[in-house]
């Protein structure tokens, strides 16, 4: 059994390596101590980043998200009013940026009792779009999957955070 376990492993490590899916950790000490101040899984916290910046703390968007977790300035100024704090916001700034998103993360998986898929659906197409889809039952409260996510971007961004949090999972077994 360990073999076997052993052998699917390196399999899908190899398989990661092969198609570009290799996963750097950049930001770890910040990453798993904002994780886990904000109760969520440092894998997922690296795979949204990950998937939004490529851990570039100076990524924008087309649409003007900023920074490794591709927060949108309306948004981050939100979060900062949530958490309680004020003042100048630099969110390109890696340590700003992983906290405010985490906390964000944080709050869409309250929000949405502790369901990843529609807290990730939320993240990058907004709570409001997630919210008409759970309205229109479209997508269910006890969603788990990413195909029936109407807009191709955002179940693709679901899909490959969800991978990249595997692939975490695998590589940095010890965080």
């Amino acid at each position: 059994m360990r073999v076997r376990f052993a052998m699917g492993v390196a399999v899908l490590l190899l398989w990661a390596i092969a198609y570009g899916y290799w996963a750097p950790f950049p930001f770890q000490p910040t990453i798993v101590a904002t994780a886990h101040h904000e109760h969520l899984s440092p894998y997922v916290v690296a795979a949204v980043i990950r998937v939004e910046s490529r851990f570039r703390p100076d990524a924008v968007s087309n649409r003007g998200a900023i920074g490794l977790m591709q927060l949108m300035p309306t948004s981050a100024q939100w979060i900062l009013v949530q958490m309680g704090r004020h003042g100048p916001l630099d969110l390109r700034n890696p340590q700003t940026n992983i906290q405010l998103g985490s906390w964000y993360l944080h709050y869409l998986l309250a929000t949405y009792h502790g369901n990843l898929t529609l807290a990730l659906a939320a993240y990058n197409g907004g709570p409001r779009t997630v919210d008409d889809w759970l309205s229109a039952k479209i997508l269910s409260p006890h969603e788990r999957g990413y195909a029936r996510i109407p807009y191709p971007e955002t179940a693709n961004f679901v899909r490959r955070v969800r991978m990249f949090e595997t692939v975490y999972r695998i590589m940095y077994v010890w965080v």
